[in-house]
């Protein structure tokens, strides 16, 4: 009740009403049918008793056919109502640190009465064929959701009743007029304020461990856990690179695409690559036009990670130099490296950012028995990215 939640529902909603019927003509005929004149009809916001007593009063400022709109009243409809679990997380915009989610809205049947003011019998014939062929059963209005701008439709059921009103008892000197009065009602929505920004979540560890009883007792169950019964599994937003194809290049060599591939790397924003000692130059005032290495730190800017994610020194690859062909791709050129070594490729979001060097290691179970002398000469299997990609020394002299 202490927040403010206003959004113009019910205002957006009438004026959405009024623009879907505020186009109707009526036409005028010579007795041959022939269309002599067009019309466009009044709207206007008003209960019918306001503007009869307009018309009644100031009827040289009134011009007839009018159509008046106003609300009747405003119900909540129990049939539309889901649940009272609370809807979606969403985040406004790209640099929000948070997310709001969106309460249960109430669903509301804005019930409207239409009246029709005409002085000709034919007027109203032409304004009901004008909008009741369109409104059986019911039109459709679009409208943007509150808070998020998402499209939300909503519809206007038609009650199908028209009743008219003829003018049966006047005063010789009162202006003759016909009056029909119909109904609608706009099924809309009430929404409430948003809920506190929820924190965004960059990373879960989850730990699983065998036992045989589920316990009330959460310190009975850690004591179970142990580096051969408990599983850790962590699930992270950050980019992880797992692999890149090719993985060897020469020195002197620019312009070709390589293949990086792991996971999140959909909302990867910034690429990077770090060489070992002499692969890149050092940026000067005299090498600024060639890849160099400097010093970047993008996670800086965001105090959740910044500590994680330290800066590094590297060369940044242009946006235009690396694209994502899939959720699980991407391939990129490598800047031209000047000397042998080895070179890291790097990917950054907003959650943190991975090393092929770092995410290539996969490590496996030792299959031999503790003690054998297989046990203690096996070498876990890796692929060669667990190095970086090789800039071989063997090479012609670059010019």
């Amino acid at each position: 009740m202490k927040k403010y939640t206003y959004h113009f529902e019910v205002r957006t909603l009438i004026a959405q009403f009024i623009d879907a019927f505020n186009d109707i003509v009526v036409k005028r005929y010579n007795k041959d049918r022939e269309e002599q004149d067009k019309i466009h009809v009044n709207f206007v916001y008003a209960p019918k008793s306001r503007v009869l007593h307009d018309i009644v009063n100031k009827a040289g400022h009134i011009k007839l056919p009018i159509v008046s709109v106003s609300i009747n009243s405003i119900t909540r409809d129990p049939s539309r109502v889901f649940n009272k679990v609370a809807g979606p997380l969403y985040t406004l915009s790209p640099e929000a640190s948070g997310y709001e989610q969106l309460l249960q809205p109430i669903p509301v049947d804005i019930a409207i009465n239409m009246s029709i003011v005409t002085r000709f019998q034919s007027d109203i014939d032409q304004i009901i064929t004008n909008f009741a062929p369109y409104s059986d059963p019911y039109v459709v209005v679009s409208w943007k959701m509150p808070i998020t701008n998402l499209e939300i439709r909503s519809k206007i059921v038609w009650s199908g009743a028209i009743n008219l009103t003829e003018p049966t008892d006047i005063s010789h000197n009162a202006f003759y007029r016909t009056v029909a009065d119909t109904s609608f009602t706009i099924k809309g929505w009430l929404f409430k304020a948003p809920s506190d920004p929820a924190g965004k979540i960059y990373k879960i560890d989850t730990h699983f461990t065998s036992v045989s009883d589920i316990y009330n007792n959460f310190g009975i169950m850690k004591a179970f856990e142990n580096e051969y019964e408990t599983d850790v599994f962590t699930i992270s937003a950050r980019p992880q690179l797992t692999m890149c194809d090719p993985f060897l290049t020469t020195p002197c060599l620019s312009g070709r695409s390589f293949n990086v591939q792991g996971v999140m790397l959909d909302y990867v924003t910034n690429m990077y690559v770090s060489g070992s000692p002499g692969v890149y130059t050092t940026c000067t005032s005299g090498n600024s036009s060639q890849p160099c290495i400097s010093y970047y730190d993008p996670a800086s800017s965001n105090a959740l990670i910044s500590a994680m994610y330290p800066g590094f020194s590297g060369i940044a690859i242009p946006s235009g130099s690396w694209d994502i062909q899939t959720p699980g791709l991407i391939s990129f050129n490598l800047p031209q490296a000047v000397s042998a070594g080895y070179v890291d490729v790097i990917a950054f979001n907003e959650a943190g950012y991975g090393k092929l060097t770092e995410d290539a290691v996969r490590p496996t179970t030792n299959p031999y028995p503790s003690g054998s002398a297989e046990y203690d000469s096996y070498v876990e299997w890796q692929h060669p990215s667990i190095s970086g990609i090789e800039v071989s020394p063997f090479y012609y002299n670059c010019p």
